[in-house]
Formats: structure tokens, C-alpha cells, sequence
């Protein structure tokens, strides 16, 4: 491994300042593997970011790399070492000398969560999490707040899922407590492929609160 305050940092500078947004985002994951692994944290990409992964749509660009990571002291130091920079709410790092911020907003991916591993140009390997749980996260996030980006986020996502995929999909729907938005949802995606037009923000939020409300009725 090379060492965090010499060839690495000046790697991950580099990458950095590099315009293809997803493959800079793999990268500085990659590298802060590379300091995180022999203490036994293997950071997952999460969040906007691994949306954008899955479905490369410019629509939904984020600059926020998201990782969920634990940062004990250790690594907080692994992590200014290469140029990190922690601002003053704690959870983000700002990349010296780049638009790059880091922020872990969580230690752990749900235990049923499945981690895909992406082998980049460099040799390296970023962890990301797999397409349908990216999928499931948007349509619990959709569900509790109803809103416009993350109905988009989750019909992109949803679109050319195999039969194989989509059975899995509902099985794990059921138990995250989203298969009554995925049913929803899936009916939105039918209509607008009829030729419907594009639900209003104030629809998206009846479809949210009634899979909701459906989920988590007593007789649910």
C-alpha cells in the first residue's frame, strides 16, 4: 500500500480533479480502502452517488461522495493524511484543492444489503451498493417524503430490471416494508408508458402517503 502522505495522496489529488464524475467518486472510494481495509472498515458507496452509478442519467449528477463507514479516530487520521479535511459539522471531509466532499453518513449497510465490487482502470476495487438496494432505498425514501427527484431516482431504476431481479426485489420489498409503494410505483411507471402524463408534485405525495399509510395500518 502506498504510503497515505506520499504517492497515495498525491493519486488521490489527482483523481480529484478528474471530470468523469463517477469515475472519480470509485477512485477516492478505492483509495480510502486502501487505508481503511487493515483496520477493518471497507467503505460502501451509497447515496445520490450510487444512484448516479447505476444509472449514469445527468439529471441526477451529485458531486457528494456518501460512504457508510465507521471513522474512529484511526481513520480520521488515515483520512487527513491524504488531504482530507473535516468541516465543522463532523460528518463531511473536504478534498484539499478539489470540489470533492466526503460524508459518512452512516457505520453500517443493513444487514440484508447486498455489496457489489467494481474493479477500476487503476487495479483498485470500489465496494458499491447493488442496484436493488440503491432501488430500495429510494423507494423507502420516496415513501416517506413523497418527493419529485426520488420518484424519478426509483422509476429509472426500476426500468429494465430482469424477471429474475424484480422477484427478488419484491421479496426484499415485503420485508423493508416498501411493497405497497413498489406496487405503486410500478403502476406509475405502466401509466406513464401509456402515455399518461408525468404525476404533479401534490399526486406524488398522495401516492407516498397512501403506501404508507397502507404499510403500516393496523391490519397490515
Amino acid at each position: 500500500m502506498s504510503s497515505p502522505d506520499g504517492g497515495l495522496r498525491e493519486e488521490l489529488a489527482r483523481v480529484g480533479r478528474s471530470a468523469d464524475v463517477i469515475a472519480r467518486a470509485l477512485e477516492v472510494v478505492a483509495v480510502i480502502e486502501e487505508v481503511a481495509a487493515p483496520l477493518g472498515i471497507h467503505p460502501v458507496l451509497v447515496g445520490g452517488m450510487a444512484v448516479y452509478v447505476w444509472t449514469a442519467r445527468e439529471e441526477f449528477m451529485t458531486y457528494d461522495i456518501d460512504v457508510v463507514m465507521e471513522v474512529p479516530q484511526t481513520l480520521d487520521a488515515e483520512l487527513s493524511a491524504l488531504g482530507f479535511a473535516r468541516v465543522a459539522d463532523g460528518r463531511h471531509w473536504r478534498l484539499e484543492g478539489t470540489d470533492v466532499i466526503l460524508e459518512a453518513p452512516g457505520a453500517r449497510v443493513d444487514r440484508d444489503a447486498v455489496v457489489d465490487e467494481i474493479v477500476l482502470p487503476s487495479g483498485r476495487r470500489a465496494k458499491v451498493l447493488s442496484r436493488l438496494d440503491v432501488l430500495l432505498d429510494r423507494l423507502a425514501e420516496f415513501q416517506a417524503g413523497g418527493h419529485e427527484i426520488v420518484a424519478q431516482q426509483t422509476l429509472v431504476l426500476l426500468a429494465g430490471l430482469s424477471q429474475e431481479e424484480n422477484a427478488e426485489l419484491d421479496a426484499r420489498a415485503l420485508t423493508r416494508r416498501v411493497g405497497a409503494v413498489l406496487k405503486a410505483m410500478r403502476q406509475l411507471a405502466e401509466n406513464i408508458d401509456r402515455g399518461f402524463p408525468q404525476p404533479e408534485s401534490d399526486e406524488l405525495h398522495a401516492i407516498a402517503r397512501e403506501a404508507l399509510r397502507a404499510e403500516y395500518s393496523p391490519s397490515s
